[in-house]
């Protein structure tokens, strides 16, 4: 082969390589937040219910800023009873974002499905849940939060997805951040932009995902193995 038609061919497949690498390079950036489960955008508001007793889908978040935890043997990482105020009787409410792993089989196919992800037993996994509960109620009964909430009902049950956030030592954090960061709970379940639009689900999202694998590194919370 010709030497000038040797290297007409070499230039080509540089170019198709280096087209090839920055096609990957984009892909990559707009790919949408790594799952651990199917994760799913909060719904569209939808009409407000006509029962105050019965809160309806907000377009906005409302903020609670006197909100207390009400200890509950149903309690869990991701799953808290929570007294609002004076004006609302005491509401169960599951977190956006996160999934921690259960204390009860009262869902078998889900403790089934965590068991499998974190590489545990499912004996294993609802002591998992025990720790993670047991973090989270005592961080609430020793630390102010605010909940915010849309109203956005959680299928199936009588209750609500939330954002907690929690005044720590080291400033406000949302409680999924620290469940991720210590391992006890993993990137799961209903999205949502952050109040005020702040952050966007995606990147709120990412964010997550990275505390949850440092924790993991860490062989931290359930990463631990135990």
């Amino acid at each position: 082969m010709p030497f000038r038609e040797t290297l007409l061919n070499l230039a080509i497949t540089l170019v198709l390589v280096l087209i090839i690498t920055l096609v990957a390079i984009l892909l990559k950036e707009s790919r949408p937040v790594e799952k651990a489960i199917p994760i799913t955008r909060a719904a569209a508001a939808g009409p407000v219910s006509t029962d105050p007793a019965l809160p309806g889908p907000r377009a906005e978040f409302e903020v609670f800023p006197k909100a207390r935890l009400v200890e509950s043997k149903n309690n869990e990482g991701d799953t808290l009873r929570i007294k609002l105020d004076d004006q609302h009787d005491e509401m169960v409410f599951s977190l956006y974002f996160v999934d921690a792993p259960d204390i009860a089989l009262t869902h078998p196919q889900r403790v089934q499905e965590q068991a499998r992800y974190f590489g545990l037993t499912q004996d294993q996994i609802l002591k998992a849940g025990g720790r993670a509960a047991e973090y989270v109620t005592k961080l609430l009964k020793e630390r102010p939060f605010v909940v915010f909430t849309r109203w956005e009902p959680v299928p199936d049950r009588s209750r609500y997805y939330a954002l907690v956030l929690v005044e720590t030592e080291n400033g406000k954090n949302y409680l999924a951040d620290l469940l991720m960061k210590h391992g006890h709970a993993r990137l799961a379940g209903v999205t949502c932009d952050l109040p005020g639009k702040v952050q966007g689900a995606d990147d709120y999202g990412r964010y997550l995902l990275d505390l949850g694998k440092a924790a993991r590194t860490a062989k931290l919370g359930v990463w631990s193995g135990q």
